[in-house]
């Protein structure tokens, strides 16, 4: 009984998985980050430094990962 589970969970997870990633973009409503710069009266900078350092240190971080739990 356990056994015949396990085989329909494996073979239907990859497939929900699937539908899943397929419909999430149909189903969300558009994201809307940043007004109109005009409607400020100017042009909004940021500050994309910030932005760039996280993500490098995100990327580091999951390659270290990777690294550590890779098999040798």
């Amino acid at each position: 009984m356990i056994r015949r589970l396990q085989r329909w969970t494996r073979r239907i997870a990859p497939l929900l998985l699937a539908l899943g990633l397929t419909i999430s973009p149909v189903a969300s409503p558009p994201a809307r980050a940043q007004d109109e710069p005009a409607a400020e009266g100017g042009d909004s900078k940021g500050r994309p430094l910030d932005g760039y350092l996280a993500t490098l240190c995100l990327v580091m971080l999951a390659l270290f990962i990777v690294g550590k739990s890779a098999r040798r």
